[in-house]
């Protein structure tokens, strides 16, 4: 097909001959009956040109056209006018940031097949809250010594409830110990738990340690594997894990631990 000056508007009306122009090129069914990709071809705008040898308009370099064609729309700016007059897509100046973006306006259905790989990802930035929940997660705890000591009757939070019908299976969690100017005393046998029942009293959700285990003089890491006992759903489903002890308080101590926590979270429904 080819450039029909029925269907070439001027939408601008500025008396300043020097001045750029705004147009509007009909290419639709109802009009050239052109696609975006004919009408922006080089050349196609020559027939409108009074002279091409001279660069003699009406189309100036600068100039917009709103192109409709029969299979879409666009804005396109005027690069040349001599030889043939060839058109660019508009480009506004400078970049959008992500202030102009509104949130979740990016959708998945908007980003190409592999346009995220792992080249795209800083360094540890995938973090547990981001993966399915039934992939391994991890999470650390600080726990003072105030805690430790205090355990007994106040079990430390690790991980918190995942919700109705979700059980937290405990991987692994190793419990390091940087040591202070006072050994730990007293206490009991320490375990990971289901809920924050008083005393070492909740189900237990790990393997279990020696209260003398953590009377040691030096920085130490002590290490709970996955427990044994049966998750009964009452005292089970919907509790987060703690860490306590039986027996009585641990006393003395004034070191501090981080706790290194791996873990599931799996439906039981």
């Amino acid at each position: 097909m080819a450039f029909q000056i029925t269907y070439m508007a001027k939408v601008s009306s500025s008396g300043n001959p020097l001045g750029l122009n705004i147009w509007t090129y009909n290419g639709q069914a109802t009009g050239a009956n052109d696609t975006v990709a004919e009408i922006i071809a080089s050349g196609y705008f020559n027939a409108f040109m009074q002279n091409l040898l001279t660069g003699n308009g009406p189309l100036q370099i600068g100039d917009t056209i709103f192109v409709h064609g029969s299979d879409g729309a666009g804005l396109y700016s005027v690069l040349t006018i001599t030889t043939n007059v060839t058109v660019g897509a508009f480009a506004a100046v400078g970049v959008v940031g992500t202030a102009n973006i509104q949130d979740g306006a990016v959708t998945s259905a908007k980003l190409a097949a592999g346009a995220v790989d792992t080249t795209a990802l800083g360094a540890a930035s995938v973090t547990s809250a981001k993966i399915a929940p039934a992939v391994l997660q991890y999470t650390t705890v600080q726990i003072s010594a105030a805690n430790f000591n205090g355990m007994y009757a106040a079990p430390k939070l690790l991980v918190a409830a995942a919700g109705a019908n979700t059980l937290i299976v405990l991987d692994k969690v190793d419990l390091l110990m940087t040591y202070g100017s006072a050994n730990y005393a007293a206490g009991g046998v320490v375990a990971v738990q289901y809920d924050s029942t008083a005393n070492g009293a909740g189900v237990i959700a790990s393997t279990t340690l020696s209260a003398a285990t953590f009377q040691a003089a030096v920085s130490t890491g002590f290490v709970f594997n996955t427990g044994v006992v049966p998750q009964t759903f009452t005292t089970c489903v919907n509790k987060g894990l703690y860490l306590s002890n039986i027996t009585g308080a641990f006393t003395t101590g004034d070191s501090a631990f981080v706790a290194h926590v791996w873990y599931k979270v799996i439906p039981t429904v």
